[in-house]
Parts: C-alpha cells; sequence; structure tokens
C-alpha cells in the first residue's frame, strides 16, 4: 500500500508550548483509513502527526507528518534475513514460528541492523518532504541494558551522520529514533548521558489498567520518563491481553483490554495517546485516541 498524505506539515514545538500528538500506526499490512483520516485532520489543526509503518508493508510516499519505520531489531525472520547473523537463538515466545533472537551486544550484530536503518532512512529521505522528521521503530531491544541500548543508538546516528556526509541523506534532514519498550533502560540511558539525544517518543506495549483504574507498572515507569524529558509517550493495547479479573459468584471473571479501557488510559497524565488493537498477533490498532500535550523540548540534552 502507498501512503499519502496531503496536510500541511506541523512540526514538533520545541519552545515548551504543549502540543497534541497523534500516531497513526501498523505493523501488519496497511494503516487504517480512519486513522489515517485523524492523522490528516489532526495534522491541519496544527498537531504533530507520527506515521509509524512497517516498510516491507506499507511504501511510504510523500507524507505531510513525520515518519517513523519499524525495524525487527533484536530479533531477525527465519530465512535469509537470519542467515546474515553469527548466530540466531530461539525467541521463547509465540513469534518463534517466524522469528529469531539475536545478539544486540555483539557489535558485528549491531552493524548488520545499523546498515538496516540506515538504507531505510535514505530511501525515506528521498520520498518525504524535507520538514518532516524521519525516525527508526527498532522492536525487540527489552533485553538490552542502557548502555547496550546507547551503543546501538549511538552508533546509529554516527552512521547516519556518514551517510549524510556522502551525500546519501539530506543534509538538513532531521533524523531520529523511538524508544520502544524498556522505559527504565532508555531512562536511566538519557540520566547517565550516555545518550545525548531524546527519543521522539516512547511507546509501551500490552498497556492494561487494574481493578481501580491504575495502570501498569512499564506504563507508569514510561509516564514519569515522558514527564521529566518532554517525550511523548503511547501506549498499545491489545483485546487479547485480560487487564484483571472479577470475582462474581465466586467465581473469576476475565476482563480484556477494551477499546473502552484505552480511551480511559488516554485522560490519564503524562500519556499523548493510545493505540487498540483487536489481537496482538495482528498489530493493526481500528482505534486510536490522543492524550495529554507534551511541552516538547529540543531533542539534544542540554
Amino acid at each position: 500500500m502507498v501512503v499519502a498524505l496531503a496536510a500541511a506539515y506541523a512540526p514538533a514545538a520545541e519552545n515548551g508550548e504543549p502540543k497534541k500528538h497523534y500516531w497513526a500506526t501498523s505493523l501488519s499490512g496497511g494503516v487504517e483509513p480512519a486513522l489515517l483520516n485523524g492523522l490528516r485532520e489532526a495534522i491541519a489543526r496544527g498537531d504533530t502527526g507520527w506515521l509509524d509503518i512497517d516498510p516491507q508493508d506499507s511504501a511510504p510516499s510523500i507524507t505531510a507528518g513525520n515518519l517513523v519505520l519499524y525495524h525487527v531489531g533484536g530479533n531477525c525472520y527465519l530465512g535469509a534475513d537470519c542467515n546474515r547473523f553469527p548466530s540466531a537463538e530461539t525467541t521463547g515466545t509465540r513469534w518463534d514460528n517466524s522469528e529469531r533472537a539475536i545478539d544486540l551486544y555483539e557489535p558485528i550484530v549491531r552493524k548488520i541492523v545499523i546498515a538496516d536503518l540506515v538504507a531505510m532512512i535514505e530511501r525515506a529521505d528521498k520520498l518525504t518532504l524535507p520538514t518532516a522528521i524521519i525516525g527508526v521503530h527498532v522492536d525487540n531491544v527489552h533485553r538490552l541494558n542502557e548502555r547496550a541500548i546507547a551503543s546501538l543508538f549511538n552508533e546509529y546516528f554516527a552512521a547516519v551522520d556518514v551517510a549524510k556526509r556522502q551525500g546519501s541523506i539530506s543534509q538538513l534532514r532531521q533524523v531520529g529514533y523511538i524508544a520502544k519498550n524498556n522505559p527504565e533502560a532508555f531512562r536511566r540511558a538519557l540520566d547517565r548521558r550516555l545518550l545525548s539525544i531524546r527519543p521522539l517518543y516512547q511507546i509501551v506495549e500490552n498497556a492494561s489498567l487494574d481493578r481501580d483504574g491504575v495502570l501498569d507498572e512499564a506504563s507508569q515507569l514510561a509516564q514519569e520518563f515522558g514527564r521529566r524529558y518532554g517525550i511523548p509517550v503511547f501506549l498499545k493495547t491489545f483485546g487479547s491481553d485480560i487487564a484483571h479479573s472479577l470475582m462474581r459468584n465466586g467465581r473469576a471473571i476475565p476482563v480484556p483490554v477494551s477499546q473502552e479501557m484505552a480511551w480511559r488510559m488516554a485522560q490519564l497524565p503524562d500519556i499523548a495517546g493510545v493505540a487498540w488493537s483487536a489481537d496482538e498477533g495482528s498489530y493493526h490498532p481500528t482505534l486510536f485516541v490522543q492524550g495529554s500535550a507534551v511541552a516538547m523540548t529540543p531533542l539534544e540534552l542540554d
């Protein structure tokens, strides 16, 4: 699917002015048309728009929002993809039928992944408006500590700088990354100045509310991280997840993460938005709810 947005680009605020954000995403085929329409409308009213896609499923055309491109990161796909790496191990998850885990602590492994990331940026640089930010959505970094996260993204920025000097990426192109899950390690990487550039935003998957309406621990960590560093926090929810159980007539009744629960999460402080998919097996949100405006700060640390 070719994605094309006609609205005017709305840049992220860097002067502390709070701005709403809109996150249109799908990693399982094209983005839901309703979410694309919502993105167009958000950009038109001056919000900051993010289009977050897997380029294997959705080929980006000239877009008006900021473009974020997915990479499987700390995993590889069975076959030719995994064959590029020195070794690949079982993930121990439901994704074993199609993926294996690779070791991002190893420099040679990071070098291969970073080459992929730079190649994605180079292709997108020729397709997007020059004012748009292009970011990478690197998955499966939950196994990494703060030093390994810093190594991955510092080496990525160094490789982007080389590509800019060589002319394969525009000199003025703004390039970034997102924080995927693992909010504590990303926060430590910034707190300890191992990373000098903030993520464009934070995603926390499998978000849920307990019976008292309290967010899960990872989402609470992301809230605090986003507040501290002026980073939008997007929660990803799945209807196939069970949030908690209710006791009725002596029986435990499971309560799945519903669309209504996603709406409630989006009203919580320091949550920029919440996306809901019916099943974790298909990362294809059919609902996105905008949340709090974010007082954005420059991406580079002081």
